[in-house]
């Protein structure tokens, strides 16, 4: 660079034969130009402050081309040599942009969870994955039936596979505006997002956990197993086998409409249709199960546990 420089303090005052050695030079800048050019694809692999002076070293270069051909030279030519200079510009902006870009710059602080490049390779697409461990999250999917009694902002309880017995409160942060079938059920659920609270547990990404979505609580209410409820999804209704018994004590069973509150992964709370008392078939055979007043209903968890 610091030669360049000097080349173009000597070509301010020229001589006659300044002006065929100033041609040549910017034949010679031009090639080096070219030669830059070829480099550039090579800057965002790693691009050095020594490619940079380099850059800078071809520009002074042009420039004082430029300046000699000024003293005598044709009008075509001078075009032709502002029109190098300005592609060297060009060329060295290119290059001080490539060499900013390649320094990546995480969004967040984290821990790099997995890296998709390696040297020598093209830039271009995900470079790596970055996993913010101060805020996770849990992930789950949940019924279209139930997805409708949630709300941002609402209560759960996570516990993980590893400590099942630790309770992590927690809250729903999203919910899927729009919903998703499996491949094995014609089923839709909605993903939903929550929150993972303060704990002292050593949590670690891509771990089970179960949660709870508190969407109510009652007491004193009629409980009935989910498996004696048979649901139309269909027609969005609900309907168990109650058991008959005649004088004779023989049993028969017929479908009886109900309507449901609350439920969870075990329980629904029964609105209508059925009593105290009253004995209800669980699949399609006997022995009948009573139907009786429960203890407390909560509801949660909806849909398969993640």
């Amino acid at each position: 660079l610091a030669q360049a420089r000097a080349q173009l303090e000597a070509l301010q005052n020229p001589n006659e034969n300044t002006v065929s050695g100033a041609q040549a030079g910017v034949s010679s800048a031009s090639a080096q130009v070219a030669a830059a050019q070829a480099q550039l694809d090579q800057l965002l692999q790693g691009a050095s402050s020594a490619q940079i002076a380099a850059a800078e070293a071809q520009l002074i270069q042009a420039q004082a081309s430029l300046a000699s051909l000024r003293e005598g030279s044709s009008p075509e030519r001078l075009a032709t040599a502002e029109a190098q200079l300005a592609q060297a510009r060009i060329n060295l902006e290119e290059a001080q942009a490539n060499l900013a870009k390649a320094t990546l710059t995480a969004p967040f602080a984290g821990v790099v969870t997995a890296v998709y490049i390696a040297e020598g390779e093209q830039a271009g697409g995900v470079a790596l994955q970055l996993v913010d461990t101060e805020s996770l999250e849990v992930v789950l999917d949940v019924d279209e039936i139930d997805v409708g009694s949630l709300a941002l902002g609402q209560p759960a309880r996570v516990t993980l596979e590893s400590w099942p017995d630790d309770v992590i409160e927690s809250e729903i942060t999203s919910i899927a505006p729009s919903g998703k079938t499996s491949a094995s059920s014609a089923l839709v659920s909605y993903e939903v997002h929550l929150s993972l609270g303060q704990t002292d547990l050593p949590v670690r990404v891509g771990m089970t956990a179960n949660a709870d979505l508190i969407t109510g609580e009652r007491k004193g209410v009629l409980l009935l197993p989910n498996a004696a409820i048979n649901a139309d999804r269909s027609a969005g209704t609900y309907s168990v086998n109650l058991v008959r018994t005649d004088a004779a004590g023989g049993q028969t069973f017929e479908s009886v409409a109900i309507t449901i509150g609350l439920r969870d992964g075990d329980y629904t709370q029964i609105t209508s249709g059925l009593q105290e008392g009253d004995q209800v078939l669980i699949g399609n055979e006997l022995p009948v199960l009573r139907f009786g007043p429960g203890g407390n209903a909560g509801g949660g968890p909806f849909g398969p546990d993640n």
